[in-house]
């Protein structure tokens, strides 16, 4: 896919990204934040790392880091309950309370 497989992970976020309905439902913006939340917690994540590598970062690293790791439930829960279906919604609070 080019530069060692770096970008098939950016394709695989497109391709989850635009495919889908294009009419929006009741419910389903719900699910459609969740994962806007999960591909920015995404690219917090990547700034985090950088300005760690860097030596960039302040002593609230950590701290940081614990913040972004919250946000995550967050995402989670909001993908299962937009969802229309309770098999998605229980798996999704699962990894929710276990991450």
């Amino acid at each position: 896919v080019g530069l060692a497989g770096l970008l098939q992970s950016f394709s695989d976020l497109l391709k989850l990204v635009i495919k889908g309905k294009s009419v929006f439902q009741f419910r389903d913006w719900l699910s459609w934040v969740g994962v806007f939340l999960m591909i920015f917690i995404a690219c917090l994540y990547c700034v985090l790392f950088a300005l760690q590598d860097s030596g960039g970062s302040s002593g609230s690293w950590t701290l940081w880091f614990l913040v972004v790791t919250s946000l995550t439930g967050y995402g989670l829960l909001s993908i299962g309950w937009g969802s229309y279906n309770k098999f998605a919604l229980v798996s999704c609070v699962r990894s929710a309370l276990g991450s």
